[in-house]
């Protein structure tokens, strides 16, 4: 099983951060790819004197810009004869209430064969290619994100599926309407079918949480974090997984927000204890 670090949303990656992902033990990157133009220089900075692999998630908003993205990733990978795997991520947790696709998984599943087929397209004309397509991750192994995925049939396609993996309580504890975490792989496997299973985000964030009986606020330290990583990426490592993607690469501004504690990074740039995550 490969791992990888969520590591930028739409920006080229620094010499530094490109020397640190690989120092600490990362096989590659997952960025967005929000529009054609920045595509191929996206899939030419993993290759940046590096062997980290790329997972470039195509947006899919839009179905223009989903086609347009997609040729652009897989035209830079052919071109530059990537020897680093490339892989096109298709959506983003689409399964979620908001999004254009969350009413409508067949559809998003229609895009999901548009990209298959174009990253064909472009593999065929070297005879063989370093591309691989993955169904967009899902929010979770919920109960209901798995209905959505088994709606829409894109494991008919024969894509290889994605999924995401949070909780706020420690690796141990199933989520909601689940006997035990094996009963949640054994449903994620129920409805991927044989397909290969890429877990393409997890992680917990150390900003303060409500619990207990009192709500007494309360935050994950560093180090369980730590912990929590390394129980979590051996569990989809046992069942299988393709990948386990962390997130993410830095901190955001605000201590209180708990999308900005994910980082195994801080703002400042000093490494959090969780970055240790692949070192002996």
């Amino acid at each position: 099983m490969d791992t990888y670090l969520n590591a930028g949303f739409g920006d080229l990656l620094s010499y530094d951060d490109l020397f640190l992902i690989n120092a600490l033990g990362y096989n590659g990157i997952r960025q967005d790819v929000p529009d054609a133009e920045r595509a191929g220089a996206l899939v030419e900075n993993i290759e940046e004197g590096f062997t980290l692999n790329g997972i470039f998630v195509v947006p899919v908003a839009k179905e223009d810009v989903c086609h347009a993205v997609a040729h652009a990733i897989s035209s830079a990978a052919v071109a530059m004869h990537a020897t680093n795997h490339v892989v096109l991520e298709v959506g983003n947790e689409e399964d979620l209430g908001g999004k254009r696709w969350s009413r409508d998984p067949v559809g998003w599943a229609a895009l999901v064969r548009d990209v298959q087929d174009i990253a064909r397209q472009h593999s065929a004309l070297c005879g063989s290619g370093p591309l691989a397509v993955v169904s967009g991750g899902v929010s979770s192994v919920s109960r209901q994100a798995m209905g959505w995925l088994e709606r829409s049939r894109v494991k008919e396609l024969g894509v290889d599926i994605g999924y995401h993996q949070y909780r706020s309580t420690p690796p141990e504890k199933p989520l909601d309407g689940y006997k035990s975490r094996d009963d949640e792989f054994r449903t994620l496997r129920d409805v991927a079918g044989e397909r290969k299973l890429w877990c393409t985000e997890s992680g917990w964030s150390t900003a303060p949480h409500k619990g207990g009986m009192f709500h007494r606020g309360f935050s994950y330290t560093d180090v369980e974090v730590l912990h929590f990583l390394r129980e979590e990426r051996e569990l989809n490592k046992n069942f299988g997984a393709e990948s386990f993607v962390v997130y993410q690469l830095n901190d955001g501004p605000d201590a209180h927000n708990d999308q900005d504690r994910f980082g195994i990074r801080k703002i400042d740039g000093a490494l959090k204890t969780q970055s240790q995550l692949l070192l002996v």
